[in-house]
């Protein structure tokens, strides 16, 4: 389907989702403070699946019928949802918000190189590869230093965020393959399957009604399902069904940047010299792996998926 030039209602939607998301790291780190990593996670999805549910029901949706659907939407919820949300909740609680947030830009290059492994049409080219390199040297500028310092519990938490990039690159190869007639429906199911994934953890793992937060940090993990989590994706929806999934990658690029700019504004972190630095290079890198800001260019399964957390 041709989709028209992108307006500026649609470049509204995009910096709305942008900040939303890139709001996403600061909201999390003041929510762990309190709400230990897998209960914030499990509140926070099952928030979201009751909220699809209920415009899933407005919207007189139907659940998917093929086993092979419900297969990849439980393999979805692990590694788009479950797994990946835990992981950057449990690893903000030892570094800066903005250092999340620039960790978290890298998943479009590791998208990339998943998409080369597994697909046959989404290989990597001279251009993909010069900014996938360009991207992960700035990774080594900003993980480097933690790294030199031997398995610190910085640098345990830096590779737990980029576990979960990495599970977001899998999962975005992985719903390119899952052809859903209602993706609300769809995202509705994956996000109820991840919840009764993670609640079990939750109660393993920690003590979901002895915490004793602060009703600011509730708050906080109420948002995050709601606004961050449900509403995004609604809002994802409106971008790609109005312009199209190239003009929707362009959020990889405002993600990673409105991360460090809300972690300023609201947590007052001033990232240093190599952490602006890193981010500037993953930016770049991903600039010229897909070529610029081409939007009637067709997106590939490597774009299409956005750093939303």
């Amino acid at each position: 389907m041709a989709h028209r030039l992108p307006n500026a209602g649609d470049y509204g939607l995009l910096l709305t989702l942008a900040a939303i998301w890139g709001s996403s790291f600061a909201f999390i780190k003041v929510g762990v403070a309190e709400v230990p990593p897998v209960t914030l996670t499990a509140v926070r999805l099952a928030l979201a699946a009751m909220f699809m549910a209920g415009v899933m029901m407005m919207r007189g949706s139907s659940l998917p019928r093929a086993r092979s659907a419900w297969v990849m939407m439980a393999v979805s919820a692990l590694i788009g949802n479950a797994l990946p949300f835990a992981l950057i909740a449990w690893g903000q609680q030892g570094i800066p918000s903005a250092t999340s947030a620039i960790l978290m830009g890298i998943m479009p290059l590791i998208t990339m190189m998943v998409a080369h492994a597994f697909t046959q049409d989404e290989k990597v080219n001279p251009r993909k590869a010069a900014g996938m390199v360009t991207g992960f040297f700035g990774l080594i500028v900003l993980v480097g230093p933690a790294a030199l310092q031997g398995l610190t519990s910085s640098l345990i938490s830096q590779l737990a965020l980029l576990g979960a990039a990495t599970c977001y690159g899998f999962n975005a190869v992985l719903i390119r393959r899952m052809m859903a007639a209602d993706r609300v429906a769809a995202v509705t199911v994956v996000m109820t399957i991840a919840a009764v994934m993670v609640i079990p953890f939750a109660f393993v793992l920690e003590e979901p009604l002895a915490v004793d937060a602060h009703w600011q940090s509730w708050a906080v993990v109420i948002a995050l399902g709601l606004v961050h989590t449900a509403i995004a994706t609604m809002i994802m929806f409106a971008i790609v069904g109005r312009a199209g999934a190239s003009f929707f990658s362009q959020i990889n690029l405002l993600v990673p940047v409105a991360g460090v700019a809300w972690s300023a504004v609201l947590l007052a972190e001033r990232p240093g010299f190599n952490a602006l630095a890193a981010l500037a290079l993953i930016v770049l890198g991903i600039l010229i792996a897909r070529g610029g800001l081409a939007l009637g260019a067709r997106a590939t399964a490597a774009e299409q998926e956005g750093v939303g957390t």
